[in-house]
């Protein structure tokens, strides 16, 4: 029998240095490796990524001038009063310090004065005095006290910190912050990918982002479960209720890059919301999109899936991938989930590599009966949806299909509190794999699950989409 050795990214990379994420040397690659016969494997799947942009900040300034749809940012500054830029929070591998100084550049040759930097943090807590720096840049933050420019973070559960703006035809009611909400222009920095909940990026920068704890609890609760909100749904219920609450908040532009599995720019798109956004996921999927095997070979009995830095110190950021390769797996099939998930240290403490993952253990063993609890309970508001947006489908996944991580040792005993079938060895996992499944088990590997997805996924409805492409309402 022949075989062959694939290598399997199991990745790290402190969170404190993702604000250098697109410096290759920054993020160190490692792996493990697995044999498969050759009679077993079904695909194995690597993306061709394109080179990154030789400079980060540049491609933005040719972004910003160069709009894949509506006005040049400098057109949109003119004549303005006030403006807002949004960015994402630290715990995403946008490296906002490189593409903040051509939007500077913009106001200050504006000659705005009133004008604030927001971090859409959403629910999750602030950035800190060390992540603040590291995130935006030492130069850059100078520059804004030079220029009378504040910096501001989501507070979600203090209420004067919010302007209603309206409910979106779904019944989510929006609340935004103040400080996005008196500015004339605003202008969301972000990065794109599709995802489980259909795509990251654009109008999720108001849409958890910078929003209250009613609004992100009213989205979430009502369209994560959704089976329309699956990976590549970018106009399923919970995508495209996101991006109408940006429009309702008057969101002008997005600028948004798309980074590859080093972390690094490989293009940056600027323009206005929601069209350059939906660009940018396209071109996205160009890449990372696979075309599906299950339509000829019929679905894999096993799944094996890696992860990669920037971004995954914890299973609750990299765990996504549960989601894309279910798309692949037959029902009752396994998938082998490898992630180091080594925790993180912040300012208000410590997490586990399982933070959060936790929350699922009141309803272990995963079962429909058990999921039908956890409905119950977030339609009665006893599970905050803030969370339970990650757990939640990796959940309702592991109802019908075996998951098993490869991790490291210390997140073994918190694993085995939880139910999750845990092991620090994908020898052990692909073994214990072939014995539920047999000796002519098909194997599909996607060594980069977080960004791989197949193309049929792709889900457009004509009346969602003629909601996105309102600019106003």
């Amino acid at each position: 029998m022949s075989t062959q050795t694939y290598e399997i990214p199991y990745e790290s990379l402190d969170p404190l240095t993702i604000g250098a994420a697109d410096d290759e040397t920054k993020v160190s690659r490692e792996s493990i490796e697995l044999e498969i016969p050759d009679e077993n494997l079904l695909a194995a799947i690597w993306p061709e990524e394109p080179p990154p942009v030789p400079d980060a900040t540049e491609a933005a300034r040719d972004a910003l001038e160069n709009p894949h749809s509506g006005p040049r940012f400098s057109e949109l500054l003119a004549g303005a009063q006030s403006v807002a830029v949004i960015i994402d929070n630290q715990f995403r591998p946008t490296p906002a310090s490189k593409l903040l100084p051509p939007v500077l550049d913009a106001i200050e040759a504006a000659g705005i004065s009133d004008a604030r930097v927001v971090c859409a943090n959403g629910k999750v807590f602030p950035m800190s005095d060390t992540d603040i720096p590291q995130k935006l840049g030492v130069a850059n933050l100078a520059r804004m006290d030079r220029l009378g420019i504040g910096f501001f973070q989501n507070e979600p559960r203090n209420a004067d910190a919010y302007t209603y703006q309206g409910v979106t035809s779904r019944g989510t009611p929006v609340w935004l912050h103040n400080e996005v909400a008196r500015s004339e222009v605003k202008l969301a920095i972000g990065q794109a990918q599709s995802n489980h909940w259909g795509a990251g990026g654009g109008g999720k920068l108001i849409l958890p982002g910078t929003v209250s704890d009613e609004t992100v609890e009213s989205n979430h609760c009502a369209f994560v479960p959704s089976p329309q909100t699956h990976y590549g749904a970018y106009a399923g219920p919970m995508r495209s209720d996101i991006d109408e609450a940006a429009t309702l908040s008057g969101l002008d532009a997005t600028m948004n890059v798309l980074l590859d599995t080093r972390g690094r720019v490989i293009d940056c798109i600027f323009g206005s919301h929601p069209a350059a956004h939906r660009e940018a996921i396209e071109r996205f999927n160009d890449i990372y999109a696979f075309d599906n095997p299950v339509a000829d070979l019929g679905p894999a009995d096993i799944a094996v899936c890696g992860v990669f830095a920037p971004t995954d110190h914890l299973f609750f950021h990299t765990g996504w991938g549960c989601m894309s390769s279910d798309l692949v797996v037959r029902e009752g099939g396994t998938i082998i989930y490898c992630s180091p998930s080594p925790g993180v240290v912040t300012a208000v403490g410590e997490f586990p590599g399982l933070a959060l993952m936790d929350l699922m253990k009141p309803y272990m063993p995963a079962s429909n009966e058990n999921y039908q609890r956890v409905l119950r309970d977030i339609h009665a508001r006893n599970i905050q949806m803030w969370a339970g947006c990650i757990w939640v489908p990796i959940y309702e996944v592991m109802t019908r299909k075996h998951l098993t991580m490869v991790t490291l040792e210390e997140n073994l005993e918190m694993a085995a509190d939880i139910g999750i079938d845990v092991t620090t060895s994908l020898d052990e996992a692909f073994a214990a794999a072939m014995g539920r499944h047999g000796a002519d088990a098909k194997v599909i590997v996607l060594p980069y699950a977080r960004y791989q997805f197949p193309r049929n996924a792709v889900r457009m409805h004509a009346e969602e989409v003629r909601v996105l492409e309102q600019v106003r309402l």
